[in-house]
C-alpha cells in the first residue's frame, strides 16, 4: 500500500480531487480524523482541539489564554498547551495514523511530516489566482470577485505564514517537497486524480 499527501491552493479543487483519489485507491482520507486522533489520545473534547486549530490555522499567534483555560478545565495534564506543543500533538497523530502504511493525508502539513516515509507520494494542486477566486466566488456565494479574490489573497498570505512558523521558515510551495505538482487550470479534476492514482500505485514499495 501506499501514502499519499494531497496540498492544495484555495481554490484548485482540492477536496474534489482528494476524495477522488481515495476512493479509486481504496484508502481512507485522512482530514477530520487528525484532530479526532489528537482528542483522543489528550483525553479531551473534538471541539477543544478543532477550535485551537482553527486558531492556529486562521494566524499563527498561539494559543489564547482562552484556549489554555479550555485545555486546562478539561484535563490538567494538557494544562496550558502552548502553539509548539499544539503541533508536536499534530505531527504525532499524523504518524499514528500513518502507521497503517496507507491513506490519502490531505493538508495539515503532512507532506511535512511525513516526508521520509517509504513510497509515500506527495502532491501539490495550484491554479492561477483569478481561477482560484472565480471558483471560490461560486462555491461560496460571494457577490463579486473582488471580494473573491481578496479572500484568496490572505488565505495564501496565511498558510504562506503558518508553514514558516511552525516548520522552521518552510516555503510550502517549493516543488522539493513535492514528488508531483499539478496546475487545475490546466486539468480537470478527475484527470488530475486519475494521474495521481496512477503515480501512487507506481510508487516504491515501502
Amino acid at each position: 500500500m501506499t501514502i499519499v499527501t494531497i496540498s492544495r491552493e484555495i481554490g484548485s479543487n482540492g477536496a474534489q480531487i482528494a476524495e477522488a483519489v481515495a476512493t479509486q485507491l481504496g484508502v481512507s482520507l485522512v482530514d477530520k480524523q487528525v484532530p479526532a486522533e489528537m482528542a483522543q489520545h489528550l483525553g479531551v473534547p473534538l471541539d477543544v482541539i478543532m477550535k485551537v486549530e482553527e486558531r492556529l490555522l486562521a494566524k499563527p499567534i498561539g494559543v489564547s489564554d482562552e484556549m489554555r483555560a479550555m485545555f486546562a478545565a478539561q484535563r490538567g495534564a494538557v494544562g496550558a498547551m502552548n502553539e509548539a506543543q499544539f503541533i508536536q500533538q499534530m505531527t504525532a497523530a499524523l504518524k499514528r495514523l500513518a502507521e497503517p502504511n496507507q491513506g490519502v493525508f490531505f493538508g495539515r502539513g503532512a507532506q511535512i511530516v511525513l516526508k521520509d516515509y517509504p513510497g509515500a507520494l506527495h502532491v501539490l494542486l495550484y491554479a492561477p489566482p483569478a481561477v482560484r477566486a472565480a471558483r471560490v466566488q461560486q462555491r461560496r456565494s460571494i457577490a463579486n470577485l473582488e471580494t473573491a479574490i481578496r479572500l484568496v489573497e490572505q488565505v495564501d498570505e496565511q498558510r504562506k505564514n503558518w508553514f514558516r512558523h511552525f516548520f522552521s521558515g518552510i516555503d510550502w510551495k517549493n516543488s522539493r517537497h513535492y514528488h508531483l505538482l499539478i496546475d487545475t487550470a490546466r486539468l480537470p479534476a478527475p484527470v488530475a486524480a486519475a494521474l495521481i492514482v496512477q503515480a501512487a500505485q507506481a510508487a516504491p514499495a515501502a
